[in-house]
């Protein structure tokens, strides 16, 4: 039987955290039930030569990439079929572009949508060298002959998400991440897709409804994660983890019930919150949130469809902090139409709600995206294809500043804010909230007063010598 390398390619500029990747571990746990020899590879934590030697020892190279990342899926690919290797690329962007890799030359099958079905279905159509068999499954599009020959639509959602396995983070070096990430961070998905209609995001993969797990094979797999991996932070990597408020509700208290104490984080938006919830999620171990807000200015916020207002934003913040969790925030500079008038509406935003870490990038229309289909006309074609999709640029050309202006732009508003909240005024006035924190938390009070004499240990990690 052909053995399989599923790797996913690094990114030209490592911007996130370093973490295990969550969708070639799903793949490779859809492999392994259905009994298939699979090897899990990220290029991050790789060599070119380990990376080399890891195609040449397998037979069918899978890719999966994300838009930034798909020039070296095509280069690695190249160097695939130059050993003989059947070459599949699946993913986010191979989902909206399938023809940038089978134009190539370099993939012999590309394959879109949710492959946790499909792909183990590709497999084996390829070992049974069976035509017929490729041509029915659902999302798979190939050349032959310079001719396009199958070009099936993505395959239907998958609906009952507790079906799947939990990902086989077994196949990945999983100490080679925790030693590259001092908090020891590992991903979790408790949903797939987002209802929001923001014109910037690529939804082609995981669609516009809401799916999730249920309570129980939410809090199953995290207790097997943290005796497993003795992890320092659970990363919920969900799009808007808070959507339905009463499943979150739901699973604190489990995670409560079950007395499993670790540190996790969530992404969400700020009109998915309330305070009560807040608590709940502060009670149950959640210590950071992660918000989409993208801008502070009413304009910009409809241009970008986010279905937000600065008051919201501010009162999620202040909700926030009140419940004891840190919140990071994301924002977007170069939105069309975008002016400094714009720019200066977000930093007085972004002093009325305090955040404690903000994160800015460039407007990116990607393809898939309605911005993509809105904005063509000043999209630089030329300048995508040359140069990686990265925070700091974009193939947009704006109408009120050039790319070295928005560069500026985008380091002066986080130099601009770190240098407010890291002034004596604004440490005094946190200092001020975390003893009203306190006082309102006398539990939490009592164990933060405990631990500052040394009367209280720090929690304890666990020592794990095996991760599998």
């Amino acid at each position: 039987m052909r053995k399989t390398l599923l790797t996913y390619t690094k990114p030209h500029v490592q911007e996130d955290p370093l973490s295990m990747i969550l969708g070639i571990a799903y793949m490779g746990a859809m492999l392994e039930r259905e009994g298939l020899p699979i090897e899990l590879n990220d290029e991050r934590i790789e060599t070119d030569p380990s990376m080399k030697a890891a195609i040449e020892r397998n037979d069918i190279i899978g890719f999966s990439a994300l838009t930034p990342n798909i020039r070296r899926s095509i280069a690695w690919a190249k160097y695939a079929k130059e050993h003989g290797k059947i070459t599949i690329m699946g993913g986010p962007h191979a989902s909206v572009d399938q023809g940038v890799f089978l134009d190539s030359g370099h993939f012999d099958y590309v394959l879109k949508g949710e492959a946790e079905y499909t792909f183990p279905q590709l497999l084996k159509a390829i070992e049974g060298n069976d035509d017929n068999a490729l041509q029915e499954i659902p999302g798979l599009a190939s050349m032959r002959d310079g001719e396009l020959w199958v070009d099936n639509p993505a395959p239907p959602l998958i609906k009952k998400l507790d079906d799947l396995p939990i990902p086989a983070r077994h196949l990945l070096p999983m100490e080679t991440y925790f030693k590259n990430n001092p908090e020891h961070l590992i991903y979790i998905f408790t949903t797939r897709g987002c209802p929001f209609k923001c014109i910037f995001c690529q939804k082609e993969l995981t669609g516009r409804g809401f799916r999730v797990r249920s309570t129980e094979a939410i809090v199953d797999e995290l207790e097997h994660i943290i005796k497993a991996y003795d992890p320092g932070v659970i990363l919920f990597v969900d799009e808007i983890l808070t959507l339905r408020k009463k499943r979150i509700h739901e699973m604190c208290d489990e995670i409560i019930r079950r007395g499993l104490k670790f540190e996790w984080v969530a992404n969400t938006r700020a009109d998915c919150v309330d305070y009560p919830l807040l608590k709940h999620m502060h009670r149950a171990g959640c210590r950071r949130i992660y918000y989409g807000w993208e801008s502070g200015s009413q304009r910009m916020l409809d241009v970008l469809k986010k279905d937000l207002t600065p008051e919201v934003i501010v009162n999620a913040a202040k909700m926030t902090r009140r419940a004891g969790i840190w919140a990071k925030v994301y924002l977007i500079v170069g939105s069309p139409g975008e002016t400094e008038l714009d720019v200066l509406e977000t930093e007085k935003v972004l002093r009325l709600a305090g955040p404690d870490l903000i994160r800015v990038s460039v407007f990116n229309p990607l393809i898939g995206t309605e911005s993509w289909d809105n904005y063509q006309a000043s999209i630089d074609i030329g300048d995508l294809s040359e140069n990686y999709v990265s925070s700091n640029r974009s193939g947009y050309v704006h109408e009120n500043f050039t790319q070295t202006q928005l560069e500026e732009l985008r380091k002066n508003i986080v130099r601009s804010y770190e240098r407010w909240y890291y002034s004596m005024p604004q440490r005094a006035k946190r200092f001020y909230e975390r003893a009203l924190y306190y006082v309102e938390n006398p539990v939490m009070g009592r164990k933060r007063f405990g631990r500052a004499v040394g009367l209280v240990p720090p929690p304890k990690r666990l020592v794990v010598t095996n991760h599998h």
